[in-house]
Formats: C-alpha cells, sequence, structure tokens
C-alpha cells in the first residue's frame, strides 16, 4: 500500500468517525435530556422527516412508533421570543421537555392576554420552532386569535405560518383557537372559510381547522382539537371523546379541558390532583391526545406548587 492510499484511508476513516461521533453524541444529548421514564417524544431528524403525523386514530413519530401527545398550553412562548425573551422560551422548552412534555400549544398571534402582532408571530416562528426541536418538543400553532383586534390578511397570514411549519419537521397547526368567540373576526366564524385556509397550508403539515363545532364541520382537517366540557363532573365528561373518535377516525386532542389553578373555580379552573389523574386515565385509556392545561400556561410561566401537583398528576397517569 503506498503512502499516498494509506493517507487517503485514515482520512476517509477519520471523516466517518467524526461524523458518526457527532451522531451519536447528538442523539445521546437529546436522550440525556429527557428524564421521563418510558416517554417516546421524537428524535431530532438530520433528513428533516416529520416528527409527528396521522395515523388512524393515533400519531405516528418519525421513527415509525406511535408519539404519545403529551401536551401543555404555553400560550407566550413565541411572544417570548418575539419581543427579545428568547432566554425564558427556551428555559420553559427545557423544563418542559425534562417533565416527558412532547408538545407545547402556544399563540402565532394575541391582543387580550398579550400583545403579539401577526407580523411579529410570523417573524419570530422559526426561531421558537428551532429551538423547541433543539429540546425535542413538538410546537402545536395556534395560527389564528383576537383576529377582530388586527387589520391583516388572514389569508397570507396562515400561508406564511404554514410554509415556514413546512420547513420544521417538529410543527403542526391549529387554524384557529375558538373561531365562534367574540374576540375572532366575522370571517374566522365562517366555517368554510377555515376549510379553505387548510389549503393554503402544505399537505405535509398536520392540521385541525379550529375547536370542534356541535355539528363536526370544523373536523374535516388532518386532526381534531376538542375543548372539553368545564362543569361539575368533568372528568367523566371526557368520555365524550371515545365517540369522537369513532366518529371522525383521526386523532382528537383535547387541547383545553378543565384547567389547574391555584384555586378551583366552578366551570373554569380546578385544583385538585386527583381529579387530573383520573382525567389523564380517562384521556389515556380512551386513546385520546392530552393537553394540560393550567393558569399559568396562559403566559407560559412554569407551574405552580399547586399547577405542578396538578400536573404531577397528570402525567404520572398518561406514564
Amino acid at each position: 500500500m503506498t503512502a499516498r492510499i494509506a493517507a487517503t484511508l485514515v482520512a476517509a476513516a477519520f471523516v466517518f468517525g467524526e461524523h458518526f461521533r457527532l451522531k451519536a453524541e447528538a442523539t445521546c444529548s437529546f436522550e440525556a435530556s429527557r428524564s421521563f421514564e418510558g416517554s417516546r417524544g421524537f428524535r431530532l431528524q438530520a433528513e428533516g422527516s416529520r416528527s409527528l403525523r396521522p395515523s388512524g386514530t393515533q400519531w405516528i413519530g418519525a421513527d415509525g412508533q406511535p408519539f404519545a401527545w403529551r401536551g401543555i398550553t404555553a400560550f407566550r412562548l413565541l411572544e417570548f421570543v418575539a419581543h427579545g425573551r428568547e432566554r425564558e422560551a427556551d428555559d420553559y422548552l427545557s423544563w418542559a421537555s425534562s417533565q416527558g412534555i412532547t408538545v407545547v400549544r402556544v399563540l402565532a398571534m394575541a391582543h387580550v392576554l398579550f400583545k403579539l402582532s401577526p407580523q411579529d408571530g410570523v417573524g419570530a416562528l422559526p426561531r421558537l420552532l428551532e429551538l423547541a426541536q433543539r429540546r425535542g418538543v413538538a410546537v402545536e400553532i395556534v395560527t389564528l386569535a383576537d383576529t377582530a383586534h388586527y387589520r391583516f390578511d388572514v389569508t397570507q397570514h396562515v400561508r406564511a405560518i404554514g410554509e415556514i411549519s413546512a420547513r420544521h419537521p417538529n410543527a403542526v397547526i391549529e387554524i384557529a383557537n375558538e373561531p365562534y368567540h367574540p374576540t375572532q373576526s366575522r370571517d374566522v366564524h365562517d366555517h368554510p372559510f377555515l376549510r379553505r385556509l387548510r389549503e393554503a397550508i402544505p399537505r405535509d403539515v398536520p392540521v385541525s381547522l379550529g375547536t370542534l363545532d356541535d355539528q363536526g364541520e370544523l373536523a374535516a382537517g388532518d386532526y381534531v382539537t376538542w375543548h372539553s366540557p368545564r362543569d361539575g363532573d368533568w372528568v367523566k365528561r371526557l368520555e365524550e371523546g371515545a365517540p369522537l373518535l369513532r366518529r371522525y377516525g383521526k386523532p382528537v386532542v383535547a387541547d383545553e379541558p378543565m384547567g389547574a389553578a391555584d384555586r378551583a373555580i366552578p366551570g373554569r379552573r380546578d385544583n385538585d390532583p386527583a381529579r387530573f389523574r383520573a382525567a389523564a386515565h380517562t384521556l389515556r385509556t380512551l386513546g385520546l391526545g392530552a393537553t394540560f392545561h393550567y393558569e399559568g400556561g396562559l403566559q407560559a410561566r412554569r407551574p405552580t406548587r399547586r399547577e405542578d401537583e396538578c400536573l404531577t398528576a397528570w402525567l404520572s397517569a398518561l406514564r
């Protein structure tokens, strides 16, 4: 073997070995960041394959295995990134990943809870998706909220978010949160308009049209987002999600069930960890996606002690 050939082989071995080492270190670093035993989110895929996609009534990850939707309300994360608080957003994502949370639900625009213009939301979205992907967390992007407070091209806004989401494998989209709400503009109240907006988003991006309506018209997306009743028997009423799975034959995510808080507020908040454990057990048994909703999540704050007790009970039942 000549000296030149030997040198070439050594160089090639080094490059291959370095590539393998970097890939292994990235995988190990990601796995090490997850202390939630038995959880399955997704591994970062160099080839950009989608991290989660609907398959029948369940979700599938990039590795072809079932993806467990363990979501959390974190509405303000994108506003943090848009307005110079990126470190806070990343700290929250790091904490969420350490808890075994696999999806954060964020608003791409807002006016009531906090101020985030459609333009600022779109501008900050790529960075948030990058931060979340590093932490092994998917992002459910609510594209339309508080639309009555802004004058903007709704279709172009949704199209821009769709194009960004198509470039980030950890993105899924809910077009509108509570389209019927008075804070939404008249066109968002129109169900045919929301169905047309689906066409502005690339087909490979999983999309929910918005909070499910009584007639089921907004179940026409790739998955269904459902706000379960929050009355005194709210845990039992989660069982109403089972017929939705059978009726629509696609994933159903309980996106805003009863929220946790320091004190109970009838019809809005509960503070009993046992009920959150029972609720999560019901969702897991039925095969519904489960998003933990809580008061602090409206501002993407880490849970208070009582909220954390409810979250811990919730996650223990989902595990």
